[in-house]
């Protein structure tokens, strides 16, 4: 059988607009009128698109911490493990943080240098680094530990990381971890999430934990995770187990497969209904949406089962449509709701 490779990974358009954007508002510093025109189109691209602006963002910071980075007393020998631990996981790490790596020898390794080493954990315990993703987004990134962190939509996480510990908090939204083997570090640090409800430690793992509204989800795909609410007796969840941690220390568990919903289903952009409420399917769409998403009193008991792609809600709202009393009402592609057809 003949061997097969994999294709190799192509550049991010967006961040390889705002790189050209950067490389030529530093080549006509100096020059207010240039200065000035160029940095209206760039203001106008950055405000097409949310993320647009994020990725300038993250090359802005880049350069700040870059600044903050030099300034700090670091002897060579300590570059240089941190350094070359990075180009040897240069050639392995999938298309951004690959392709940011060699764009940087080009710009003389200030700013994109400094945003790959962020990416890549180099400054982990410099300053805390924060991830974060909008409506409808999804973010996966490789820290420097080795650990692999996907965000879902509308998700804020911050990293501290240092001698002791890697602790990560997350702010809002959901995330699924697959923990690395810290092989940077001298000795084993712990990984730890903080939620508002709970701190979580892996014990060699992959979960995913999602911050609801006064409850914290854990789902175990592997290895075991301790719970350590700020409130009762701690636990240690296994594979297969999803608990649900509210703030005065009290857990319900449950089979991952006896749930409702797939709880790591996002992972492949899909939700994943089994006899669940249809009001329950709504709100999990509008998570993916920007403006207002309902279903109303009368439709929202009805019983959903089926695979729904939420980068494309409004074909799963129609999909809804065809398979149960109900009808799509669109004041707006903004303004939807879902209403039973014998409430009309």
């Amino acid at each position: 059988m003949p061997a097969t490779s994999s294709p190799a990974a192509s550049p991010d358009p967006v961040l390889e607009q705002a790189i050209a954007w950067l490389v030529r508002l530093r080549a006509q510093a100096g020059h207010s009128a240039a200065d000035a025109a160029l940095q209206a189109r760039i203001d106008a691209w950055r405000a097409e698109d949310a993320r647009h602006e994020a990725v300038w963002s993250e090359l802005m910071a880049a350069e700040a911490q870059f600044q903050r980075l030099v300034a700090l007393p670091v002897s060579p020998a300590q570059w240089q493990q941190p350094l070359s631990a990075l180009a040897r996981a240069r050639g392995r790490r999938q298309s951004r943080r690959r392709w940011l790596g060699g764009v940087a020898l080009g710009l003389g390794g200030v700013a994109l240098v400094t945003l790959a080493g962020r990416q890549a954990g180099l400054f982990d315990q410099i300053d805390g680094q924060r991830y974060a993703t909008g409506t409808g987004d999804q973010r996966r990134v490789v820290l420097g530990d080795g650990t692999r962190l996907a965000l879902n939509t509308d998700t804020a996480v911050r990293l501290h990381f240092d001698a002791g510990q890697r602790l990560l908090a997350l702010q809002r939204g959901e995330i699924f971890i697959d923990t690395g083997a810290d092989a940077l570090s001298p000795r084993h640090r712990p990984f730890l999430v903080q939620t508002a409800q709970a701190r979580l430690q892996a014990l060699g793992t992959r979960f995913a934990v999602r911050q609801q509204e006064g409850v914290t989800r854990l789902t175990v795909l592997e290895g075991r995770v301790a719970v350590n609410p700020g409130q009762g007796t701690g636990v240690v969840i296994a594979p297969g187990e999803t608990v649900e941690i509210d703030g005065l220390g009290s857990l319900q568990r449950q089979a991952t497969g006896a749930a409702a919903m797939d709880p790591t289903a996002w992972l492949d952009g899909t939700l994943v209904a089994r006899q669940m409420r249809l009001g329950e399917v709504v709100a999990e769409m509008a998570r993916y949406r920007h403006g207002w998403l309902q279903c109303d009193d009368e439709a929202a008991s009805l019983l959903v089962s089926g695979v729904f792609q939420l980068r494309d809600s409004e074909a799963a709202l129609d999909a809804l449509a065809q398979a149960l009393p109900v009808a799509i009402e669109r004041r707006t592609r903004f303004w939807v709701r879902v209403v039973a057809l014998n409430g009309r």
